[in-house]
């Protein structure tokens, strides 16, 4: 069995997106799998037989893999990190390689990586947004029918964020059961995503069905705010491309899960416009033309370090943020724990102004991340009426007439993390809207990338 790589490179100099093709002749029909590190004998033995142990399946790699002539090609279907590789089958050690060359690749965005999806339009867009190279354009040839395509630049025929993102569309269906895997070539400096297209089981999505107080909006239902709107989205991935008189959007939203659309001014007639596309390629073009509520305040709890690896609890801290477009008075909040309430003092916190609740003790400088100099502090008797407990405790903020204006759930801390938000809109029954990160006291938290 001899193996060659595509793009061209010795077995100790491979890319990190890359295909393999082996000729030569098997035993079996079944197809290779492809781990990450070595495979020992004692692993090939248990391959042989039809078994491969856990220990070995957390190190395997995705691959597809199909018939081209006399070769057989095998194409991980994400990029590999650095470091050896080893491909078997049940006849033994195919190849071993390394990793070596690093190429840029231009992510999935459309469908999402991470789903299957009708090739007929698919979106890329680079990583890093500082990125010099733009994505560019170019003919591409999908295997394994040897399909050509042209990438555009933009996320649609317009050329919108063109300077991040291209696009494809291919007007072409997929018969069921077959498969569409970009090829490993570069264009304009950057490698594709190797994720896999195909149709099957795929179906059209149905509009969501609109309660009172919601208006229609794509295949969604939206409810308005001062500044944003909140989109109740189908059971299904869609790709939203919004446009409003100051700018667009793009945006892939998860199932089930709600799609924000921010930066809308408050009591303002407002024309919003664009398109949705499901995983079929089936596209839907919406306007919607709505008054914004008046200005208010929105104060939420954004994040909270209570297992702090210095001194307990002095080292504790609760960060507020003002999703709003006013002031809000803080006087007219408490904060609620197990215990009870703590009522907070009147002072203003800002729009968009970030603020840390804190022990009258708190330690800025004690071993966690400190805040910047010139993070407002607000400082109270005690931080919750029965401290923040390690173990994780609901926090809420409850205003004046006992109404919860905003949670944190009950998650067990990890020492030194912090756990907030994804995004200050993020709702708070979604078990999916916070993560446990390094601590950003008094700055926006981290983003963390997921699959939607």
């Amino acid at each position: 069995m001899s193996v060659r790589f595509d793009p061209s490179a010795d077995s100790e100099q491979v890319s990190n997106v890359v295909h393999l093709h082996l000729t030569g002749r098997t035993s079996t029909s079944e197809p290779p799998a492809l781990f990450e590190g070595k495979v020992s004998s004692y692993y090939l033995g248990k391959i042989k037989h039809g078994e491969v142990p856990s220990a070995l399946a957390s190190r395997q790699v995705p691959v597809a893999s199909w018939r081209s002539g006399a070769e057989l090609v095998v194409a991980p279907i994400r990029p590999l990190l650095i470091g050896p590789y080893a491909l078997v089958s049940t006849d033994g050690l195919l190849a071993e390689f390394k990793v070596a060359a690093v190429r840029p690749v231009l992510e999935r965005l459309w469908p999402p990586a991470t789903s299957i999806g009708s090739p007929l339009f698919a979106v890329y867009c680079r990583p890093d947004s500082s990125a010099a190279e733009r994505p560019g354009s170019g003919s591409l040839v999908f295997e394994p029918g040897q399909v050509a395509v042209e990438l555009a630049p933009g996320v649609d025929e317009s050329g919108l964020f063109g300077e991040r993102c291209s696009h494809f569309d291919s007007q072409g269906a997929l018969p069921a059961g077959e498969i569409w895997v970009p090829p490993p070539a570069m264009v304009a400096g950057w490698a594709l995503s190797p994720a896999v297209f195909s149709s099957v089981g795929l179906e059209a999505v149905d509009p969501v069905s609109c309660q009172s107080g919601e208006l229609a909006f794509g295949l969604g239902c939206a409810r308005v705010a001062d500044d944003r709107l909140t989109v109740r989205t189908p059971n299904a991935p869609l790709l939203w491309v919004v446009h409003t008189a100051r700018g667009a959007l793009v945006e892939v939203s998860a199932p089930g899960r709600p799609l924000w659309i921010d930066g809308l001014p408050p009591d303002t007639q407002e024309r919003l416009w664009g398109t949705t596309r499901d995983l079929t390629g089936a596209t839907r073009s919406f306007e919607l033309e709505l008054h914004t509520a008046p200005a208010r305040a929105r104060p939420i709890l954004n994040e909270v370090l209570a297992d702090a690896l210095g001194p307990e609890p002095e080292s504790e801290w609760l960060e507020l943020f003002n999703d709003g477009t006013l002031a809000a008075d803080l006087g007219q909040y408490s904060l609620q724990d197990g215990g009870g309430r703590t009522p907070l003092p009147h002072e203003s916190l800002a729009s968009h102004e970030y603020a840390l609740l804190v022990r009258d003790d708190f330690a800025a400088n004690a071993s966690d991340e400190p805040p910047p100099a010139g993070t407002r502090l607000i400082r109270l008797p005690v931080l919750g009426k029965s401290g923040l407990s390690n173990a994780g405790e609901r926090l809420s903020l409850v205003d004046s007439g006992g109404v919860e204006c905003s949670v944190l759930p009950a998650l067990a801390g990890k020492p030194g993390q912090s756990l907030a938000r994804r995004t200050p809109s993020s709702n708070d029954s979604d078990p999916k809207a916070f993560r446990f990160g390094l601590p950003t006291p008094g700055l926006p938290n981290e983003v963390v990338v997921s699959a939607p």
